[in-house]
């Protein structure tokens, strides 16, 4: 197996990260963290690790945060904002809380300047140049935080794979800069009328339709320009839940790792420690269900023409009819 190896997954919302985390996070040489972008929101709010525990009072990540601690001098147990670790800003749209303390109107104003900033360095950045000499030196600290919370679990578990799954496109590539011997992307993808219909619950299908188409064009191209094939893969949600196996068999030999059966035993009361994430990954019992198609009801034909509108292509793009 390569050694020290950090899988961090990019996906738009409702695309199933949270499962293939948590599945690749029970190989016994693996660690799956949740979304580790989230985690000074999830402290500050104390928002529940998947233990049941608040993140801040669980063992796990205290013991986590002290080798953090440790190491940078940032103790995020006492300021869960003294450590950088990149911008996560959370609009009225969409789902997800907000730290309304911190998050102020002119925070929020900043940091999504930084990001149209950031989405130019990654697109148009000359590699012979390199992304941390375009970038602003804010988000190469936060990968090099990141990092270094990874290594944090590492000594405490004593696991060489450690698993991110805080699905933000442009952090995979300022990561891949921080630590390229290290460092492993899975794009996971989900048919975008799927995603749309479950964001129809709180947000307009026009905006739906064009984030997600956003965030896979933004997705496919800053991975071609900075992360290496063979540090990358895409992997389909459909393809994930109708077979798994084959799935877990090629991630798994793609990062050097044996295949595990364990991996897709699902047992009630089994503990795990995510961050953040979808709130089933509190009861993972019930094991890996067929792809959800509910859009096909769930969307009508004038939603149906709104998506092809702004995403039909990309979606098309991906081997969807």
């Amino acid at each position: 197996m390569k050694n020290s190896i950090r899988i961090y997954i990019i996906s738009s919302p409702h695309s199933g990260s949270t499962l293939l985390s948590h599945v690749l996070g029970k190989h016994p040489q693996a660690l799956n963290l949740g979304e580790v972008s989230f985690l000074p929101k999830l402290l500050a709010l104390e928002e529940p690790c998947s233990c049941g525990e608040a993140i801040s009072r669980c063992k796990f990540w205290c013991q986590v945060l002290g080798e953090f601690a440790d190491r940078t001098g940032k103790d995020l147990r006492i300021n869960p904002y003294a450590a950088y670790l990149g911008d996560a800003p959370k609009g009225k749209l969409g789902s997800g809380l907000i730290d309304h303390k911190y998050q102020t109107p002119f925070r929020y104003g900043l940091m999504k300047a930084r990001g149209a900033l950031d989405t130019v360095s990654v697109l148009y950045a000359p590699p012979s140049i390199g992304l941390k000499a375009l970038s602003l030196p804010l988000f190469t600290r936060a990968a090099t935080n990141t990092i270094e919370l990874y290594e944090a679990a590492c000594r405490y578990t004593g696991k060489d794979v450690i698993i991110d799954a805080s699905k933000m496109p442009r952090k995979a590539a300022h990561l891949y800069a921080a630590a390229p011997e290290q460092v492993y992307v899975i794009h996971l993808v989900r048919d975008g009328r799927g995603v749309v219909a479950s964001r129809k619950k709180y947000m307009p299908v026009k905006d739906a339709a064009r984030r997600w188409s956003h965030y896979q064009k933004l997705s496919r191209r800053l991975l071609q320009r900075w992360v290496p094939e063979k540090n990358r893969i895409r992997l389909l949600y459909e393809d994930f839940v109708s077979d798994p196996e084959a799935s877990l068999r090629s991630a798994f030999r793609w990062i050097g790792l044996s295949y595990d059966p364990e991996c897709l035993k699902f047992r009630p009361g089994s503990i795990s420690h995510s961050a953040g994430g979808n709130p089933a990954r509190f009861e993972m019992s019930q094991g890996i269900r067929a792809a959800d198609n509910r859009w096909r009801t769930e969307l009508s034909q004038e939603d149906l023409a709104t998506f092809e509108k702004y995403a039909g292509q990309q979606n098309r793009w991906f081997g969807y009819e």
